[in-house]
């Protein structure tokens, strides 16, 4: 029960500022800002520190604010960024970048009373960055998922008692099933099952494993790459036995009297070649993730020697056997998705894979786990916030617990499903011990010390060093933030809750245009959920109509939230695309709800990491602020490719990136206008 003891280690308890920071603090503590006024022009039209804060968005790139890792979502900005666009939306134009520095270095908050919207909520960075500043969140997002993971985000529960909660369950899911993946036998622990698929040619009929190779594991010296006795392990076709190899540029496997090529595999360029026949065939004509699979090798550790990877034993595939029996004995005690997947869809690939129901995506033991799970914390005693941390650090755990998990084979890990590009299939599917006490990614216990981190208010960000001309690291202390009541699962096309003129602040970061459905993600997860619904249409572009269809959508979201926002404040939102419906869309949004553009900037925000790290992606955004037309004067456009790239410089601005901006200038030149001077004109 080691693992289950290690969670009071974090359960964080608040306590008061050491002296370094709190001096560092003082030492900083500015003046008494003066907001700006409605109808005044604010920093973020006129002079936004780009390059400042783009480097310090690259500086906090693989930072892990604790907060933000309560569940996994999909795009979120830096909260560094964040945090300077809301400041600079607040501040007058009048104001120096030394006061606002001073602002963005210090945890105290500065926006107290001025309420901050975001029409597209998401992960909740931006309510999250808001709360921070002392500001009062409010948004909105059609995904309950969404809105739960920003609940617990602004709300989190006392990080004892859900300590409490997190060893209890933990002890009892334990005790239920946590023998169906082994037990430890002289001193080594079940840590990874491998599995291979055995797929049937539609045309021949034989059954033949699908593999693309048969490396299973290699040591390439790669930084964090986990270290054996064996420079390559890999997998015989004939017989299945595991081999290690001591050369790293072996390129041959003897066995079974043969000799097998490493990169020779049945599955190639994303086609599976029959041996009997030669077709070649689809995972469409297979249903690969269906197909029944093979145990291939069992990988454990132990805290005296290096990890290592063996056959399976008799034991292994009783445990398996047990777990289809557990479900068929228990099934009435477990909570378990009794849906199937939404069949119209952006991304058909589950489906195309035989994917049907959600619980195709798990093995027999994963379902015995979160059923188990998922039954206790319905069951439990615990307030509301206690069972909501606790779903969500089960839900997050079952990114790194299903049939999509392939293995990162220079690095020795788990990589978990969206890691790489949306549902990829892997041809070497990976499970997981979820309860394995001291390593893994992403089991149980890990969890739940993530989500106890979640809970505390402090957090490692870079901030500008005006002297040095350079990011340095801080530990901020911040306001807790308290409210979660201003965040509603509901489409920003709604008619809001709140009174004329209610809103100071309104900063969002629309649906991408071209590329990922982010409700068809969010559903593997949801279905976990009691509410698991959407709330309403997600903003997405229709086949056939694209830019009209999106710009239509979002131009009605813009229209609901200039009736709340107050007259003479400005409205700004983050966006890129290299597409030209992306931004003629954007145009249709504009024009529908009568605004015009007062500026545009360049921010490095979208760094090449995750389901994201393609060529041709693109890295920055752009900044694109607005003001009501009644509020401005036409105007041409002041920027050009060549003055963003200066303003960027040291950093580069690749072609993708260039083409999303001509793209955002040329439809910027209908629509660009100045501000009206004085307050007296726009009101």
């Amino acid at each position: 029960m080691r693992s289950i003891q290690t969670l009071k280690r974090h359960a964080l308890q608040p306590r008061e500022r050491d002296a370094t920071e709190s001096a560092w603090i003082a030492a900083l503590a500015p003046e008494q800002a003066r907001w700006a006024e409605p109808g005044e022009l604010t920093l973020l039209e006129t002079a936004l520190p780009v390059w400042e804060l783009s480097l310090l968005a690259k500086a906090d790139r693989r930072s892990i604010d604790p907060v933000y890792a309560t569940h996994r979502w999909w795009a979120r900005r830096p909260p560094g960024v964040i945090r300077g666009l809301l400041l600079a939306s607040a501040l007058p134009a009048s104001e120096n970048h030394d006061l606002f520095w001073k602002l963005f270095s210090s945890a105290e908050p500065h926006l107290t009373g001025l309420r901050i919207h975001d029409m597209f909520a998401g992960g909740g960075a931006m309510l999250v960055e808001a709360a921070r500043l002392g500001g009062t969140p409010s948004g909105t997002d059609v995904d309950p998922l969404a809105v739960k993971i920003i609940s617990h985000e602004l709300e989190p529960p006392p990080a004892a008692e859900l300590a409490k909660a997190a060893t209890e369950m933990l002890k009892a899911v334990t005790e239920k099933v946590g023998l169906l993946f082994g037990s430890k036998r002289a001193g080594w622990t079940p840590l990874h099952f491998f599995y291979v698929r055995n797929v049937t040619c539609p045309e021949c009929r034989q059954s033949s494993h699908l593999y693309r190779n048969l490396i299973i594991a290699r040591h390439a010296s790669r930084s964090g790459g986990v270290l054996r006795d064996s420079k390559v392990v890999a997998f015989c076709p004939s017989c299945f036995k595991v081999h290690g190899l001591t050369r790293l540029g072996q390129k041959e496997l003897r066995c079974c009297g043969k000799r097998h090529s490493l990169l020779a595999g049945t599955f190639v360029n994303g086609k599976f070649q029959c041996s009997k026949c030669s077709r070649r065939s689809s995972h469409k004509e297979l249903q690969t993730a269906t197909a029944p699979s093979r145990l291939l090798a069992v990988e454990e550790t132990h805290h005296e020697q290096r990890r290592r990877i063996r056959v399976p034993r008799p034991s292994d595939s009783k445990n398996i056997e047990n777990a289809d029996a557990y479900l068929k004995t228990h099934r009435a005690e477990l909570s378990i998705p009794s849906s199937k997947l939404e069949t119209s869809r952006v991304d058909s690939r589950p489906l195309s894979y035989g994917i049907e129901r959600p619980r195709d995506f798990f093995t027999s033991r994963q379902l015995a786990v979160f059923g188990t799970a998922f039954k206790w914390v319905d069951d439990c005693h615990y307030e509301v916030a206690i069972k909501r941390a606790l779903t969500l650090a089960l839900s997050n755990a079952l990114t790194t617990n299903n049939r999509l998990c392939c293995y990162a084979t220079d690095y020795g890990r788990l990589a978990p499903l969206f890691s790489v590009r949306s549902y990829s299939l892997p041809w070497l599917s990976v499970e997981l011990n979820p309860f394995h006490p001291g390593a893994g990614r992403g089991t149980l216990p890990r969890n739940m010390q993530r989500i106890l981190k979640s809970t505390s208010n402090k957090a490692r960000r870079s901030v500008w060093d005006v002297k040095t001309g350079k990011p340095i690291a801080r530990d901020l202390t911040f306001p807790n933030c308290g409210d979660a009541s201003g965040v509603r699962c509901a489409s920003a096309a709604e008619a809001l809750p709140l009174a004329p003129g209610s809103i100071d602040i309104c900063l969002f970061d629309p649906p991408y245009f071209d590329y990922i459905a982010y409700s068809e993600l969010s559903e593997f997860y949801r279905v976990w959920h009691a509410q698991g619904e959407l709330s309403g249409e997600p903003l997405l572009a229709k086949r056939g109509e694209e830019a009209a269809s999106f710009g239509r959508q979002l131009g009605t979201c813009l229209g609901s939230i200039l009736k709340t926002l107050k007259n003479g404040r400005p409205i700004a939102f983050t966006f890129h695309s290299s597409s030209q419906a992306a931004w003629e869309a954007i145009g249709v949004a504009l024009d529908q709800s009568d605004l015009s553009i007062t500026s545009m900037w360049p921010m490095l925000n979208d760094l090449h990491m995750g389901h994201h790290g393609k060529d041709g992606n693109c890295e920055w955004d752009v900044v694109v602020v607005c003001r009501r037309q009644t509020e401005c004067l036409p105007a041409p456009v002041p920027y050009s490719i060549a003055s963003w790239t200066k303003l960027a410089r040291p950093l580069e601005i690749a072609e993708p990136d260039r083409r999303c901006m001509r793209i955002a200038l040329q439809m910027a030149k209908a629509r660009f206008a100045k501000p009206l001077a004085g307050r007296k004109k726009i009101q």
